[in-house]
């Protein structure tokens, strides 16, 4: 009986044993959850706090750059600041566009059937019919108010002069050659 009694009792032991590392691995595996959850859930507020930062900082910039270019581009309260500016810019860029596109299409008159000198008569006709519609009527109002005569009649009475004058004389006159002798003098 003793040896049954040893054989059930290490029997029993051996269960409370095994139940006992059962418990332990159970134990330590929560733990191990347990741990791993607190890890997630702090890693989970650390992203949620760098995402809120990340979206409140591009919403700040947003803001400074809309309100960069809304005042950029509220180009009369601009004006007002600086006219003189805005009117150079303005003279500035149209003297070097007209310029720009006259030479070329002074270069392309020279080639026959060119697409470029069609096109610019193209838009220097639309734009002279668009500010004689348009610019014109205001401006002679402004001129006759401020200096008293009729500026769209005298741009009228230039149009149809026709007569071009030249500024330099022509080259190709020849001087007529004198004779040899020198002048001719007087017989008295």
């Amino acid at each position: 009986m003793a040896a049954g009694t040893s054989v059930i009792g290490y029997l029993k032991f051996n269960k409370k044993k095994e139940t006992n590392i059962m418990i332990e691995q159970t134990t330590s595996q929560d733990a191990h959850k347990k741990g791993l959850q607190r890890q997630i859930r702090r890693t989970r507020d650390s992203l949620r706090d760098t995402v809120e930062q990340i979206q409140d900082t591009a919403e700040q910039k947003y803001q400074a750059v809309k309100q960069t270019v809304s005042d950029v581009l509220d180009y009369r309260e601009e004006f007002h600041k600086e006219p003189v500016v805005w009117t150079l810019g303005a003279l500035c860029a149209g003297f070097a566009s007209g310029y720009a596109v006259g030479y070329s299409h002074k270069l392309a008159k020279n080639t026959k059937g060119s697409q470029f000198a069609s096109f610019t008569d193209t838009v220097v006709t639309d734009l002279s019919q668009l500010g004689q519609r348009l610019v014109l009527p205001d401006l002679n109002a402004k001129i006759t108010e401020l200096f008293g005569f009729n500026f769209g009649r005298f741009l009228r009475q230039i149009g149809s002069n026709g007569k071009h004058t030249r500024t330099k004389p022509l080259r190709s006159r020849r001087r007529q050659k004198q004779p040899k002798g020198g002048r001719k003098k007087k017989s008295s």
